[in-house]
């Protein structure tokens, strides 16, 4: 039977997405919804506090912005009016470019922070990487799609972790790209929710109708957890050598259960005050919810 844990505010709003670093320190990063403007704000998990102040003029929409830390400095950007902006929130220095791709994502290209960004439509689209600090434009091809667009999909990524890899997901497939050899280097035949270092090497957890799978890039199956009812949202991390994985519920996501992939049942259960928007869960355990009502936390792992 798995455990009931207490989720706790973080702070009080309304929230729709969140992301945090794969890597400590835990970072996170928040979209939320304000009368007048939406914000963006980055948070110290270990002080449980704000870290800086809050971007103004910050996208709502979790598809529109990309947090994680590409090479030493956490990196967030984001689109706004036709312009791409990044920002580097350990010096502060900010680029913006003209673009407003469809989807958004974070990789380390030669060595260097870089932001990727993925246009439509999907019988053409491009992929276009530039360089985050200086803007600077480092690669970009073309990529059939096949009977969709970007707009459809999700790119995932696990900046440093997962270099010059980002994952191209869909409703029914994961396609893998290599943004330095500028092509796509495998496909999966299964939807991934995300793309997370794990003690096998990275990682894609699987969300099906009957469990939850986690493959290798090579889409083999390395384990199958067992969920009470289907699924929706998951997050993942690498805490302690140990791959922990939370998801919501599809048909109550104010409920979420959390794994260590070491055992295939769920070891934890989590009651949310309300319905989950997103989810990130951080290098150090710590589980975030973005709901309308609040950013919640929780340990469903204990302290580590």
């Amino acid at each position: 039977m798995p455990e009931s844990v207490l989720a706790g505010p973080l702070a009080r709003g309304s929230f729709d997405g969140v992301a945090a670093t794969a890597e400590r320190p835990p970072l996170a990063f928040t979209s939320r919804v304000g009368q007048g403007v939406n914000t963006g704000q980055a948070w110290d998990l270990a002080a449980g506090a704000p870290l800086g102040p809050p971007i103004p003029d910050f996208p709502a929409d979790r598809a529109d912005w990309a947090f994680g830390v590409p090479a030493g400095s956490p990196t967030v950007a984001w689109t706004h009016r036709d312009r791409l902006h990044v920002h580097d929130l350990g010096t502060g220095r900010d680029v913006t470019l003209d673009a407003h791709p469809d989807l958004l994502g974070l990789a380390v290209h030669h060595g260097r922070a870089a932001v990727v960004a993925v246009f439509g439509p999907a019988s053409d689209a491009e992929v276009a990487v530039w360089d985050a600090l200086t803007g600077d434009r480092l690669a970009g091809f073309h990529l059939w799609l096949g009977h969709g667009s970007a707009v459809d999909r999700r790119l995932l990524h696990a900046t440093p972790a997962t270099g010059p890899l980002v994952a191209l997901t869909g409703d029914s497939a994961t396609t893998l790209l290599d943004l330095e050899r500028g092509e796509e280097i495998a496909a999966v035949p299964t939807a991934a929710g995300t793309l997370v270092p794990s003690p096998d090497g990275l990682v894609l957890v699987c969300p099906t109708p009957d469990d939850l799978g986690v493959h290798g890039l090579d889409g083999a199956r390395i384990a199958s957890l067992s969920v009470p009812a289907p699924v929706d949202q998951t997050a993942a991390a690498l805490v302690d050598g140990h791959l922990l994985v939370a998801a919501v519920l599809r048909d109550a996501p104010d409920t979420l259960f959390a794994w260590n992939t070491a055992a295939p049942a769920p070891s934890h259960r989590v009651k949310l005050p309300a319905p989950a928007n997103d989810l990130a869960l951080a290098p150090d355990g710590t589980l975030l919810a973005a709901t309308d009502t609040a950013l919640y936390t929780a340990r469903p792992h204990g302290n580590r």
